[in-house]
């Protein structure tokens, strides 16, 4: 992916830390400003002036949005559905790729139709329904067959090119970008011992030498990035209607990332049928080669460690930046559970890892 001969790549990334810096000031400026810090947004990213009624309900706030449901753009009762960008969301994208894949899933019916999208938020079509649960991908085939086929039609989309500037998959760039963000805290030391951030950079380094040292081995697509079941819509149940939602950290990304988050459960939960079916459907309507059929088990679990190291070093940055993280709330017992939750998730499954890269290499 070549950048312009006049911007080097470094002048690239420097220009989206001095925005990122940017944005984060001002958001928090807002977030300090009352009970109606999100109505100039929403106006915003709906372009609606100051004298459009409009009617808006918080759905829910996390780590990567904030989500409300708003009436009254075009002056009528039309629900839009409106997420605003946290700081943890700006941290790990640039202004001139949010929304980019949101427009194309749009296009091609795999997500909600877009209908605005600005650096700091995107308004789409309300979606009714509900979103697919663990259970729903370790006990329905249906389901099953229904997700592959949606992710093998996203998977199989043309990068856009607002992503031409990128030079590795997006899943070492949210790595440097947490764990910098992590260094750059005065609050570094309330990580756990076991957890800290030496730990972490030692680990993410030791797994991105042995993926990058395996050259194009590993499939590089148009993925998700999020692609946990919670980032699915279930819009009917008989016949099962899927679409894609959260689509912010999409972008060039690992195949086998992508796959693993969508069945990536405690071990009491998974259910290696389903998954196998899930996998066959996959390589069908992907239309993979026999090799490509019979590596993709592998190549799928081989990544499940790093979904795991992904999440634990995210709770870490969470744990470290407290209340300014843009959370739900300021848990902190909370946040710290669920990183050393994730973490030793990520230890137990790297134990077969070397077993899965070996599958892989003899295959090659």
């Amino acid at each position: 992916m070549a950048c312009s001969a006049l911007i080097t790549a470094a002048d690239w990334h420097a220009h989206h830390a001095r925005s990122r810096h940017r944005e984060s000031r001002a958001r928090r400026s807002r977030a300090a400003s009352g009970t109606g810090r999100y109505e100039e947004s929403i106006r915003r990213v709906v372009n609606a002036d100051n004298t459009a009624r409009l009617r808006s309900e918080e759905l829910s706030k996390g780590f990567c949005n904030s989500v409300h449901l708003v009436r009254g753009v075009n002056g009528d009762d039309e629900a839009l559905v409106v997420k605003l960008y946290s700081d943890l969301s700006l941290l790990r994208t640039e202004s001139d790729q949010r929304g980019a894949v949101d427009k194309i899933a749009s296009v091609f019916g795999l997500g909600p139709t877009v209908w605005s999208s600005t650096h700091e938020g995107i308004a789409h079509s309300f979606v009714p329904g509900r979103v697919l649960e663990e259970v729903d991908m370790h006990t329905r085939s249906d389901v099953g067959v229904a997700a592959a086929r949606l992710v093998a039609r996203f998977h199989s989309l043309q990068v856009p090119r607002e992503f031409d500037a990128e030079r590795q998959p997006l899943l070492w760039k949210w790595f440097d970008r947490m764990l910098d963000e992590i260094g750059e805290s005065d609050d570094v030391g309330v990580l756990p011992d076991s957890v800290n951030l030496d730990v972490l950079r030692a680990e993410v380094k030791e797994m991105r030498e042995s993926i990058t040292s395996a050259g194009e081995m590993f499939t590089v697509v148009l993925a998700h990035g999020d692609l946990k079941p919670a980032n699915v819509m279930l819009q009917n149940d008989a016949p099962v209607e899927l679409k894609l939602i959260d689509l912010e950290l999409s972008g060039p990304n690992y195949r086998g990332f992508d796959l693993m988050k969508l069945f990536r459960t405690n071990s009491e939960t998974f259910s290696e049928e389903k998954f196998a079916a899930f996998l066959s459907e996959y390589c069908r309507a992907a239309r993979l080669d026999e090799n490509a059929v019979r590596n993709i088990e592998a190549e799928t679990k081989l990544f499940e460690p790093l979904t795991w190291l992904e999440a634990a070093v995210f709770f870490a940055l969470v744990v470290v930046l407290g209340t300014d993280a843009g959370g739900p709330s300021g848990d902190s017992a909370r946040w710290l559970d669920l990183l050393h939750s994730r973490y030793d998730s990520y230890l137990e499954t790297r134990q077969l890892f070397a077993h899965h890269m070996s599958q892989l290499t003899r295959a090659e």
